[in-house]
């Protein structure tokens, strides 16, 4: 197997890519170099196109508990998968979407409330809630760094540098009766 000169240049990381949604880049921070995984335009373009879909103006005949119920799942899902990531910007950019979204679908829905009847009835505590429902704030996940545990991992390569009772996985064989149970039950 040979690796292709074109695909596997430096400067590609330099550059940055898009991989199964995040924008992975190297970028220079203070006087190291750090590889960044952020969540890409294009993901980032298709949960607010999917949260203007659930609050566009053909949903205004729903109840604002439901429209909670299909839009709070979008963004904790969402969320939740980017938040290995450096995600908090665009966390805290998503939540002030996805609100003003949901505040724009209230003033469809009831265009005759004032601003002041909108906020006694459909906010507390600075968020929009129906029906024990509240609107999710991305802002409010917590984002998590991968930790690097490849010295950790017990692989054929590092079994003699690793400690087998700090190995993540233990290395087995086919042999191994705990592996495979027991021979006698196949052979039977």
């Amino acid at each position: 197997m040979t690796l292709s000169d074109e695909k596997t240049h430096i400067t590609h990381i330099d550059d940055g890519f898009v991989f199964l949604g995040f924008h992975i880049q190297r970028r220079s921070w203070g006087d190291r170099r750090v590889v960044l995984t952020i969540p890409s335009k294009q993901a980032l373009a298709s949960v607010m196109h999917k949260i203007k879909k659930l609050t566009g103006r053909s949903t205004t005949s729903l109840s604002l508990e439901e429209v909670l119920r299909t839009v709070n799942p979008v963004l904790r899902g969402w969320a939740a998968y980017f938040r290995y990531g450096v995600s908090k910007r665009t966390f805290a950019y998503l939540g002030w979407y996805a609100w003003w979204r949901v505040l724009r679908w209230i003033r469809y829905k009831r265009p005759h409330m004032t601003w002041k009847q909108l906020r006694r009835r459909y906010f507390g505590a600075d968020r929009i809630s129906e029906g024990g429902l509240v609107l999710y704030n991305p802002a409010k996940m917590k984002v998590e760094r991968y930790r690097f545990r490849g010295a950790q991992i017990s692989t054929p390569y590092n079994i003699d540098e690793v400690d087998p009772e700090k190995a993540r996985f233990r290395r087995t064989s086919h042999d191994d009766v705990a592996f495979v149970g027991q021979v006698s039950e196949y052979l039977a």
